[in-house]
């Protein structure tokens, strides 16, 4: 496995790390570089339980038992912080020589670029704060705390979480003056990733709006200082990683929309249904799932090429959703395959109007090339209720599929 040749050279050209481990989270093997992201009194070695040197797969166990039964393709966690390196995470599933089933994690590292700010501060905790520890000058604790870059937003808080310092960056930030905040729980002003904070713990990301409006996200620093014998507070110096938050936020688009025609993929539909099926499980509440499939798409990439193909299916994208109302999802599965989630399902005679209409629509709105070239649309559909026909997401897949097929074969 790893002891060849070929995958320790990719991973160190592309500075990658990662370790392969079994369904019982058994670790078989790893790259020496994988070393960079544990504490210096920890130790990787073989058939040691993963999560007791990772914390990031602690709580992955459902996802990860999805993704050996194939149903994810891969796992992916971004933007991840350890030992001021930013990094991502993808776990995928292979078959060994023997045929056993492991799973590999491939941690990367993100640009120096994106470091900078984050080994910058680095430099400052060591050089010009690190003495905090022994000094008991509060006048000294003052001239260091200015002395920090201008452009960070830097805050005191003591034992309670309470504000009883701020820089120039600070108040500049929130259009604020000192007595605005000083005084303060800091929690006033920052926020974790999404909700409010309600302790006086501080989260590594904080969020907060500034003076125009736009929600920035930061990562924090906390640096314990010691003013005298009975008394202590922690200065927080907060990093700008919105630019990385908007990097997180395009992958997740991604790794759930599909990338041709935008729309959402495999994956964010399936996890629609699973959400579904969890939320109507007592009630039952009924929603149904319609396969579409174009009609002698193989021909249009064979006679005219498959950038009239690419084309014919974004084309088809944009008219099944004109076609469907605002609270149900069409979703893009793979090649000319398209499934519609009625998620408010009202009755048969509904869905009936609704294929009716899709029919109906897709004679009139043929695919307008160039002057010379018209494509008409032509779909078989396959229907499947919950929990009519089944309470399980593939089983509602896989009826739906096989009666598009038949209605397929009818029509061709």
């Amino acid at each position: 496995m790893l002891k060849s040749f070929i995958l320790p050279i990719i991973c160190n050209k592309y500075n990658i790390s990662c370790v392969l481990f079994k369904k019982d989270f058994k670790i078989v093997e790893f790259t020496d570089n994988l070393k960079d992201f544990l504490s210096a009194s920890d130790e990787l070695a073989i058939n040691k339980d993963v999560r007791d040197s990772f914390w990031e797969f602690v709580g992955l166990e459902e996802k990860l038992e999805e993704l050996y039964k194939n149903k994810k393709n891969y796992l992916h966690i971004p933007m991840l912080f350890k030992k001021d390196i930013f990094y991502d995470i993808n776990i995928e599933t292979f078959i060994t020589k023997d045929n056993e089933k492991l799973f590999i994690a491939m941690f990367t590292r993100q640009s120096s670029h994106s470091l900078s700010y984050s080994k910058m501060i680095q430099n400052i905790n060591q050089e010009n704060l690190k003495y905090e520890y022994e000094k008991e000058n509060i006048q000294n604790n003052q001239i260091y705390f200015n002395l920090i870059n201008q452009k960070l937003i830097c805050f005191h808080i003591d034992i309670k979480g309470i504000i009883t310092d701020v820089n120039k960056a600070c108040i500049s930030f929130f259009g604020l003056n000192e007595n605005n905040m000083i005084g303060e729980h800091f929690s006033k002003f920052f926020f974790s990733r999404e909700l409010k904070i309600s302790s006086t713990e501080v989260s590594n990301i904080l969020r907060a709006v500034s003076l125009e409006g736009i929600d920035i996200f930061f990562h924090a620093d906390v640096i314990p200082v010691k003013l005298d014998k009975n008394k202590s507070e922690n200065i927080i110096i907060c990093q700008d990683i919105t630019h990385l938050k908007k990097i997180e936020s395009e992958l997740e688009y991604a790794v759930n929309h599909d990338s041709l025609t935008g729309l959402p993929n495999r994956l964010m539909l399936t996890k629609k249904i699973e959400e579904l099926i969890l939320k109507n499980k007592e009630l039952k509440k009924p929603f149904a799932l319609c396969f579409v499939d174009l009609n002698k798409f193989k021909n249009v990439n064979d006679e005219y090429g498959h950038h009239v193909g690419d084309m014919l299916l974004k084309h088809i994208g944009e008219v099944l959703s004109n076609v469907i109302r605002e609270e149900d999802i069409i979703a893009r599965i793979g090649g000319d395959e398209f499934v519609i989630l009625f998620e408010e399902y009202e009755s048969e005679e509904y869905l009936d109007k609704t294929l009716k209409r899709i029919e109906k629509i897709s004679k009139k709105t043929p695919l307008l090339y160039n002057e010379n070239l018209t494509i008409p649309l032509s779909f078989s559909l396959g229907v499947s209720i919950y929990p009519k026909d089944a309470e399980d997401m593939e089983t509602l897949l896989n009826i739906a599929d096989e009666k598009m097929y038949k209605n397929k074969g009818i029509r061709i």
